[in-house]
């Protein structure tokens, strides 16, 4: 071998090298032990929010505050081998400057809800073709389709999980999936409840379509049969309904090289017995009929700035009359509430209707900017309103008898606007803007200052974070 060709195969055998020790470098998966292997994850984020005029100045003592929160995520996961992976997910959080709510700071030698880890998520994912295709068990989010019908709310401090068990059959195209969960233990009441451990349960069934034609992402068919026992989440405090409820819901995502959108319509059914201390004019039975649709449609143009423009309407039932025996205001559920109806998070899903349109634009490469318009009404003008966390203090006044809504349908207007800036390290910054200007339901609303609560109410949030 020629002293040229020995330099070309040293040169060729150290570029293997350094070719080998960056894919080594990359790798995310660690060794554990024999065939076990982990993956670690996590981020961190800090919130800021401020409200200002919280009740339109309906009660100006009360309705101005600065509030800050961070949670921390630590996820791990093993994989066995191909077929078995186990997934952890623990958090801590915590916030201050509320007036409401574990305002406390976490001490370094005692143990409280701001001073430890959460086990949100703790379950197991066997990939098996013995009769199913996968097992899933243990504590785990759900998430079915848009999220409109269970989503997983990263945006709360403490996302959904729930105990659960599931089997999964996954052909070209089409996914079926069962899952048995149980939502939530209750206590008993004397006198009031049946069942001796009462509980809430869930069974889902949903089959997914996914890229049947070019522009459709998945189209998802789901029924739910969720049963409740009479009980109390709170001790006693308050009791809950039974339910014997069916949900059906067809969703769907499309995704085109200029446009973009989502669909879904969703009906429910069956009834609700009502606990004794919950009736009124001795009804002990209420017929479900409740229904939603979403639409959202939209178009970009990523050779001007990835410009995009959308539209969209809501409207989900409300009940006409609350005395009699049919239930038709809609139960959102577990719904993905962030960006749903607003970002100001004020009002949620449930006897409500909209019509929103909105663009954003990349300014930079990462950073974008956004801004949306919602026009808002109540579908029943005798039926409530669903407070979102940001409409906590109208809440609580309505709760408390100091204020009192007129049977007016116009809820009002919300204006959003926001900047999200992706940095190169990893980090990601989001800033918002949001103003809703009260319409007839406020403007001709009772209350015990005596004063009106019509005026603007503003938010100014701000959130930096991070995640691997």
């Amino acid at each position: 071998m020629s002293l040229k060709q020995l330099g070309f195969f040293s040169v060729l055998l150290l570029l293997c090298f350094s070719v080998f020790a960056e894919e080594e470098k990359k790798n995310p998966y660690q060794l554990l032990a024999k065939d076990v292997f982990f993956q670690p994850g996590g981020g961190m984020r800090v919130r800021y929010d401020n409200l200002r005029n919280a009740t339109g100045g309906g009660f100006p003592e009360n309705e101005d505050e600065s509030q800050a929160s961070h949670r921390a995520h630590f996820d791990f996961k093993m994989y066995k081998g191909e077929y078995i992976e186990t997934i952890f997910r623990f958090i801590n959080f915590a916030d201050w400057g509320s007036s409401t709510g574990d305002t406390s700071g976490g001490q370094h030698d005692s143990f409280s809800r701001t001073n430890g880890l959460l086990v949100n998520q703790a379950y197991a994912l066997w990939k098996t073709d013995e009769y199913v295709d996968y097992l899933k068990f243990g504590r785990a989010p759900l998430h079915i389709g848009l999220g409109f019908t269970y989503g997983g709310n990263d945006w709360f401090n403490v996302p959904y999980s729930f105990d659960q068990i599931g089997f999964g059959w996954d052909w070209t195209g089409v996914e079926l999936e069962l899952v048995a969960a149980k939502i939530q233990e209750f206590s008993t009441s004397a006198g009031q409840t049946l069942s001796s451990d009462p509980e809430e349960n869930h069974i889902i069934i949903s089959l997914d379509v996914k890229n049947s034609f070019d522009a459709l992402e998945f189209l998802t068919f789901s029924i739910v049969q969720v049963n409740r026992d009479l009980g109390s989440p709170d001790g006693g405090a308050t009791l809950l309904n039974g339910l014997n409820q069916q949900r059906l819901a067809l969703e769907s995502k499309i995704s085109g090289k200029n446009f973009f959108g989502h669909a879904f319509l969703t009906y429910i059914t069956g009834e609700e017995k009502v606990a004794p201390v919950n009736q009124v004019n001795n009804v002990e039975k209420l017929e479900l009929n409740q229904s939603a649709l979403d639409i959202k449609l939209g178009y970009g143009l990523a050779q001007w700035s990835n410009l995009k423009f959308w539209t969209g309407i809501h409207y989900d039932s409300g009940d006409s009359d609350s005395n009699d025996a049919n239930s038709q205001s809609y139960q959102s559920f577990f719904y993905e509430v962030y960006g749903q109806a607003g970002l100001m998070d004020l009002i949620r899903w449930g006897n409500l209707n909209f019509y929103r349109i909105g663009l954003s634009a990349d300014i930079i490469p990462g950073f974008t900017l956004g801004a949306e318009w919602l026009s808002m009404r109540r579908t029943e003008g005798s039926d409530g309103i669903q407070f979102g966390d940001a409409g906590r203090f109208y809440r609580a006044n309505v709760k408390s008898g100091d204020l009192v809504f007129s049977n007016e349908t116009n809820l009002g207007n919300e204006f959003d606007i926001w900047i999200d800036r992706k940095f190169q390290s990893g980090m990601d910054v989001r800033i918002t803007f949001a103003n809703f200007f009260p319409g007839d339901v406020f403007s001709r609303a009772t209350t015990t200052t005596g004063k009106i609560p019509d005026s603007d109410f503003f938010q100014f949030l701000a959130q930096v974070g991070y995640s691997f």
